[in-house]
């Protein structure tokens, strides 16, 4: 009776292609669309550990700072105004850092709305190709005016007013992250290509 009412009969049938990430995961390493990119993987490896050790850093920086800012306003009140200019600083790289490894990882809310429409694999998969090369374009949009921002800081020599330091520490926040989220934008493009062309092959 549910499966009535809610029409999931439809997707019984369907042959997806695989959820392909711009960095394997460990049930499709094997996969011909990441064979040959070993050496690749072996530096992004590096890349994604520096990450998560600067994620981390800064999350657990945060919650100090706003501890520290706590007890000095409220305890001893004597509130230091420098933390709200590294509150913010420290929230932007890890939104950023973090918005980058989400894309590494593929995590973004997905509606998949299409595998009720489209049930051919490979129609799916090069719909899925055009989406990500118009995605990887828009942020490489961002990624050109975030650098755009911060190089016109850069020439400024703004300061923060507290603390005194250079603004564009803030600046590169974004363009780190519009940067890595091409990057990881690439790969998806790279790796959907290759399964894709591998797929067509495989009917040929």
């Amino acid at each position: 009776m549910s499966k009535d009412l809610l029409h999931t009969d439809s997707i019984d049938d369907l042959i997806l292609p695989p959820r392909l990430t711009p960095v394997p995961l460990p049930e499709l390493a094997s996969a011909p669309c990441y064979s040959g990119l070993g050496w690749l993987y072996a530096l992004e490896a590096k890349l994604a550990f520096l990450m998560r050790v600067a994620m981390f850093a800064a999350t657990l920086s945060l919650g100090l700072l706003m501890a520290a800012q706590v007890f000095m306003r409220y305890a001893i009140s004597s509130p230091f105004l420098g933390i709200e200019e590294l509150a913010p600083m420290l929230a932007l790289w890890i939104y950023f850092l973090g918005m980058s490894y989400c894309s590494r990882e593929r995590d973004h809310i997905e509606g998949s709305i299409l595998t009720l429409v489209v049930k051919d694999p490979q129609k799916l998969l090069a719909i899925r190709l055009f989406g990500s090369i118009v995605v990887v374009a828009a942020v490489i949009v961002f990624a050109w005016f975030a650098w755009k921002y911060a190089a016109f800081n850069l020439s400024l020599g703004r300061k923060s007013t507290y603390m005194r330091l250079p603004k564009y520490i803030w600046d590169l926040a974004m363009v780190s992250g519009f940067a890595l989220m091409s990057l990881y934008g690439a790969l998806q493009v790279l790796v959907e290509a290759r399964s894709l062309l591998s797929m067509k092959r495989g009917r040929a």
